[in-house]
């Protein structure tokens, strides 16, 4: 005979019964419908600058700028972000198209640099940001545009990625951007970024500690006054905890991030494994 509690029996069955990887899967579904929920402390719609201020703690700057893209976020972006999850067209969290939006609100950053770009992600939500708060901005983006990968990373070998990167950008009625294909460290690189002063830098290329030091202290060279230095993967080590469906970094940026970033240059804050630096002015 069954009685009021048999369903939830059942149902508890069936998931034991199922492979690991997909009660995994289920778990972190669960997990992030879960941080998708309204959540009356994060309904303010607040700059970067006040969500740091008032989420001082990592996770829950995370977990802001996660119901910020679930709630506030315009729509455009987040059909941007479904277009790049769709096929695994870039990596990164939901959270993030959210940093960028409340940076590029805030700063109206106009030079423009990543380094280390995978399919055109970031550069071209920096593109569409700009169009749509309406102000110019410089695009430029350095990577061997290949799979070549790293001690901690494997990429598809079956994309055009430099190819792919532009149609990405023509997709959303983009103006092209300016891309170099080269290592960082190459010397075609080392000039282009030596080039001018750049008011953004993202750095999202090799992992390994030699190397992002290296693309770090380039970087923090020719940043402008005042000018905003991101650094991926860079969390390891901190108090970030991040949620199951997201990521803390790796060893070699985390390790850049905090034994030279946070005394050279002014922390801003951070969302997840996104590390927000200023050069001071």
């Amino acid at each position: 005979m069954e009685n009021s509690k048999t369903p939830m029996i059942h149902k508890a069955l069936r998931f034991l019964r199922k492979p690991w990887a997909e009660k995994l899967k289920a778990i972190r579904a669960r997990k992030e419908a879960w941080h998708r929920r309204p959540n009356a402390a994060f309904a303010p719609d607040l700059s970067f600058t006040e969500m740091a201020a008032r989420f001082p703690e990592r996770n829950a700057s995370y977990d802001y700028a996660f119901n910020y893209y679930q709630h506030h976020l315009p729509a455009r972006l987040r059909e941007h972000r479904v277009f790049f999850k769709e096929n695994r067209r870039g990596f990164g969290e939901d959270a993030f198209h959210a940093m960028w939006w409340l940076l590029q609100r805030e700063y109206r950053m106009r030079q423009c640099l990543e380094i280390g770009v995978y399919r055109g992600q970031v550069i071209s939500l920096w593109a569409l940001i700009a169009q749509m708060r309406g102000f110019p901005c410089e695009i430029h983006g350095i990577s061997p545009f290949s799979s070549l990968g790293d001690s901690v990373s494997t990429y598809r070998q079956d994309v055009d990625y430099l190819t792919d990167t532009l149609d990405s950008f023509k997709h959303f009625n983009l103006p092209a951007p300016t891309l170099v294909k080269a290592l960082s460290t190459d010397p075609e690189a080392i000039k282009h970024i030596a080039g001018r002063s750049w008011d953004l830098i993202y750095i999202d290329g090799c992992h390994d500690y030699e190397i992002a030091l290296a693309d770090y202290r380039l970087c923090r060279e020719h940043l402008a006054a005042g000018g905003l230095l991101v650094m991926d993967d860079a969390s390891l080590g901190t108090s970030y905890r991040p949620p199951s469906f997201a990521f803390a970094g790796h060893p070699g940026p985390s390790r850049v991030a905090a034994e030279f970033a946070m005394r050279e240059l002014k922390y801003l804050g951070a969302v997840g494994h996104n590390n927000v630096f200023q050069k001071r002015e």
